[in-house]
């Protein structure tokens, strides 16, 4: 065997070692809203799943902020090996379509991995001292008062907004939107009474709903929810072809490894088909996915070209 052979061969199995070996210590998943919001739950149902899964810690690090934006930039500008990861709903495709600059490129800058869950919709939901025990007295107290009605949103961008958004066109009226950091704050206000009402994500709301601190009145999905089977949808509650619905995706940076983007998609798709997983997800109001990297990185683009689409409609400048 000549030296330069060996070399080469020493080179392959070296690669080969390291490729195998990870990951070789923590990995930080970048979950960029505040704790308790959709994407945090989430989050923490994969990471803790992924953490079994790699044989590694899998640490939650919460970055709220800026529909998202703050946390995403941190992992577009982090090291592509594999060891800061992102969390992300459908605000991350939303965002180009209400912000006029970003600090990154949407899909350019990341390295998508897998589409992890789909949230079959949001929950209308009021606070039980709000008088409105149906959607359509909502719509009639917006319209008798127009603007006096606040909503709360998880940030300017996010579905929770672009629900609101698109209600008001489609319901005739006018509301006031109040932008939080993230879902987590919103929720807080609303189940203190500080606002009245908020298109609420599933995964976040549903659990208080189900202990009657909140009063549903509407599901945006088109077909209604299995854990609120009574509750009409907003089509079928008189506005008429109304649908917001979400999704749940994890990446890394632009630049990492295929062969750890594959492991890891991998890994989400195991866990995403897992008894325990799956019921939770049940319990949430989500349906999981677990798709390719492949397969994501083309959702990712058509909903790109869908929020563009919707924003155009409901009339959003972006700020």
């Amino acid at each position: 065997m000549t030296t330069k052979l060996a070399a080469a061969l020493a080179l392959i199995f070296l690669a080969g070692t390291c490729a195998a070996a990870y990951p070789e210590r923590p990995i930080r998943l970048v979950v960029p809203v505040a704790p308790g919001g959709a994407v945090d739950v989430v989050g923490r149902i994969v990471g803790q799943k992924l953490s079994v899964l790699l044989g590694q810690n899998v640490i939650i690090d919460n970055r709220a902020g800026a529909n998202y934006i703050i946390g995403t930039e941190i992992v577009a500008r982090s090291a592509p090996d594999g060891y800061t990861l992102l969390t992300t709903a459908g605000g991350h495709t939303i965002n180009p379509a209400v912000y006029r600059k970003l600090p990154y490129d949407t899909l350019r800058d990341f390295a998508p991995i897998s589409h992890i869950a789909n949230s079959g919709g949001l929950v209308i939901v009021v606070h039980p001292s709000f008088p409105a025990h149906s959607l359509q007295e909502l719509i009639d107290m917006a319209r008798a008062s127009p603007g006096k009605i606040i909503y709360g949103s998880a940030g300017v961008g996010n579905l929770t907004h672009i629900a609101g958004e698109m209600f008001q066109v489609m319901a005739g009226v006018k509301l006031t939107h109040v932008p939080y950091k993230s879902a987590g704050p919103a929720i807080n206000d609303l189940l203190g009474g500080q606002i009245p009402l908020m298109f609420g994500p599933s995964p976040a709301v549903m659990p208080m709903v189900q202990a009657g601190r909140l009063r549903p009145l509407a599901y945006t999905g088109l077909k209604r929810s299995a854990q609120l089977p009574t509750l009409p949808t907003a089509d079928e509650a008189g506005v008429k072809g109304y649908e917001a619905t979400g999704w749940y995706g994890i990446y890394g940076p632009r630049g990492t490894p295929k062969a750890i983007v594959d492991q890891l998609s991998t890994a989400v798709r195991q866990l995403v088909q897992m008894p325990d997983t799956r019921e939770r997800f049940a319990a949430l109001n989500l349906e999981p996915i677990g798709s390719s990297p492949e397969e994501f990185a083309q959702f990712l683009k058509q909903d790109l070209q869908k929020y563009a689409e919707i924003a155009t409609k409901a009339g959003i400048q972006p700020q």
